[in-house]
């Protein structure tokens, strides 16, 4: 393995690094006294303490239940599997050291999570022959050119998809579009696809960008008034949804807004009067997936944790359960992994989820109107 390639990029990932934490490890790529693996080590990285380590959070408690019901049921084949999990926004975090100590202990198989910090290492990662990658983001591209990865979580070039067919353009009328995205990477990425699909036919697209956690959208409004909008798209996580409908609302905005999924929904935005909103859903969130392995993900979630599970804890049972599939499948050799997920569908906890030849995949997604 490549170890040495991954330094040249330690100085990039750190940076990304901002809230301090508690890494949390265990596991070991053990031999036991007839040669086989007593256990089966996985890596798991993501922001535990960060601006979005609630989401996050709910991720790792996916996984962890289901790491429990796989080793409760005689592990990947009888060997039993170890989460190795490391906090990506504690203070002093650094990528290519944690990523090589894992390594060192056997973790053939990871999970990255959320950061900006995707963007960099799927390209790095790419490189790397002897492990396989499952990437928990959004950012569209992340698998492209790589064939050692794949995703199992929600796709930002199928919601930019969705989201651009809001837009009514029956009566061959000039649509006037602003898109706002949030200033980091991924909102960048996310923000650029969903423009590629909106600036069509007779369109005039605005661009604008607004910082994570903002809730001062009163300027962002006049200016939308001032440009005659018909719709205003968000690209984002939630969090400033609330604040950014109600001074839209305050502008006088009458029009259409459209949201991506994001990760906060709790409290829902109040819908000012005159302005209609539409938002990316997962038809497991909505409760529209009846499946028995969601059902039974469901059950199970709520019994250990006492609460009901949100999308993205879906997201991070699926991945622990379909990658130790695919290991038991390819005999633990991480190159043969990919072949488990390419043109593939399966159902899990989030639903119907199904993978193209480069190991992308696409859910179970609506556009829907909440007021």
């Amino acid at each position: 393995m490549k170890f040495l390639l991954l330094t040249l990029f330690s100085a990039v990932f750190a940076c990304v690094s901002a809230c301090s934490g508690v890494s949390e490890k265990s596991g070991n790529r053990e031999k036991s006294a007839d040669g086989e693996f007593a256990s089966y080590p996985m890596g798991v990285f993501l922001p535990l303490s960060g601006s979005n380590s609630d989401a996050a959070k709910d991720v790792l408690n996916g996984m962890r239940l289901a790491e429990r019901q796989l080793n409760s049921s005689g592990g990947i084949g009888g060997v039993m599997l170890s989460l190795m999990v490391e906090d990506t926004s504690r203070k002093d975090y650094e990528f290519a050291s944690a990523f090589n100590s894992m390594a060192s202990s056997g973790v053939k198989v990871f999970n990255f999570g959320f950061g900006n910090e995707t963007v960099f290492l799927c390209r790095v990662l790419a490189k790397e022959e002897n492990i396989f990658v499952n990437y928990l983001s959004s950012y569209p591209p992340v698998t492209l050119d790589s064939g050692n990865s794949t995703r199992i979580f929600i796709n930002g070039a199928q919601q930019g998809d969705i989201m651009a067919k809001a837009v009514d353009r029956s009566d061959g009328k000039e649509k006037q579009l602003v898109l706002m995205n949030v200033d980091n990477l991924i909102g960048k990425s996310n923000g650029d696809y969903l423009a590629f699909n909106l600036n069509v036919g007779k369109t005039r697209l605005y661009k604008d960008v607004y910082g994570e956690g903002e809730t001062r959208f009163g300027v962002f409004g006049e200016q939308i008034m001032r440009l005659w909008s018909q719709y205003v798209f968000y690209v984002g996580y939630g969090k400033e949804l609330p604040a950014f409908l109600s001074n839209l609302g305050k502008s006088g905005f009458k029009g259409s807004v459209v949201a991506d999924c994001g990760f906060y929904y709790a409290p829902p935005p109040a819908v000012p009067d005159g302005i209609r909103f539409f938002r990316v859903e997962t038809l497991f969130q909505r409760g529209e997936v009846k499946t028995e392995p969601s059902l039974g993900f469901r059950r199970a979630y709520k019994a250990e944790y006492g609460k009901e599970p949100t999308w993205m804890a879906a997201y991070g049972y699926d991945s622990v359960m379909l990658l130790s599939r695919a290991a038991a499948g390819a005999k633990f050799n991480p190159k043969e992994m990919r072949a488990f997920f390419s043109g593939k569908s399966y159902d899990g906890a989030i639903g119907k989820i199904s993978f193209d030849s480069s190991g992308d995949s696409v859910s179970e997604l609506v556009l829907a109107e909440r007021k």
